[in-house]
């Protein structure tokens, strides 16, 4: 996967997908429960987009599906630790650049 970092706002995330594609949604869930042994917080799914909360080294991230922006995790910014979540966000970016369903 070609996995691009980004930064705006309240957020910074890794687009793992541009499609926005349900099954490959999964597939990612899934590698990151079996990979990283991650715990899901919250799983919020609407009409055209999909929001799973999880937790992993103690920092909370999301798993985006949207109809227009594709596969991301992202971290809000105020909620957190900066410095260990960029760094837990380039460890997972770095798993799904090799990474092929």
């Amino acid at each position: 996967m070609d996995v691009k970092y980004y930064e705006e706002g309240r957020f910074f995330g890794a687009e793992l997908v541009r499609d926005p594609d349900g099954s490959v949604f999964q597939l990612i869930a899934d590698e990151l429960t079996e990979v990283f042994n991650i715990r899901w917080k919250a799983k919020f799914d609407g009409f055209d987009q999909s929001y799973w909360d999880f937790e992993y080294k103690g920092i909370t991230l999301s798993l985006h599906l949207e109809h227009f922006l594709g596969i991301i995790i992202f971290v809000k910014k105020p909620e957190t630790n900066l410095k260990n979540a960029k760094k837990i966000l380039d460890e997972i970016g770095e798993h799904f650049k090799t990474w092929n369903p």
